[in-house]
């Protein structure tokens, strides 16, 4: 089943023409890599397709709808889940309590007991109190992984998912991927051949 399409996307800043026109059909069940030079626009591509940046031409179709609007738009970034090595989580509170915030902003109404499973599943079992911004930069990789893919999204977008991740966290990534096929699809920006290698299909910008 086709789930995300995109019809002459384009991105530019300026005069300078980052990527596009583009055309791609995304299937269900599919894990997919972006990949291409430093600059070549593949984080500036997850942020299109989660709604957070918009696309200088063209559009991105979810399941036959055209996103455009600022209601589908946000429709389209309660169904995705970012990872990505800028992503804000406050510094100042701890792997649990982000973790909390962002279940309560979602309306997951997660117990503790499920935050403290789900932390322990993403390799942060015992460091649910330390705070963010004192976590290793391998460790708040895989902070901002769990909060991703904390609510099941159908579509989960990792940009250099395994930065600065450890052979278990790698497993841990290919564990995360195999899952995120049985609920929709993921899109991998990356220029690591080991993490392009885990996807179905590539994506050249």
């Amino acid at each position: 089943m086709k789930m995300l399409q995109a019809r002459g996307l384009a991105k530019r800043f300026g005069a300078r023409r980052v990527f596009g026109p583009l055309d791609f059909d995304l299937e269900s069940g599919k894990a997919i890599a972006i990949v291409g030079r430093n600059g070549a626009g593949k984080s500036t591509l997850l942020k299109i397709v989660a709604g957070l940046e918009r696309a200088s031409r063209g559009e991105i179709v979810w399941r036959d709808a055209n996103i455009k609007s600022e209601n589908s738009l946000s429709e389209l970034r309660t169904l995705c889940g970012l990872s990505a090595p800028d992503a804000p989580h406050p510094r100042e509170l701890s792997v649990l309590e982000n973790l909390d915030f962002v279940s309560n902003v979602r309306g997951l109404e997660l117990s503790r007991d499920e935050l403290l499973s789900h932390l322990e599943s993403c390799g942060l079992g015992g460091r649910e109190h330390d705070l963010a911004g004192e976590l290793s930069s391998g460790l708040r990789t895989r902070l901002s992984l769990s909060i991703a893919i904390l609510h099941a999204p159908p579509i989960l977008l990792l940009d250099e998912p395994g930065a600065n991740l450890d052979d278990s966290g790698r497993e841990l990534l290919h564990r995360v991927l195999d899952v995120q096929r049985t609920r929709g699809i993921a899109l991998v920006a990356t220029n690591d051949a080991r993490e392009a290698d885990l996807c179905d299909e590539r994506i050249e910008l």
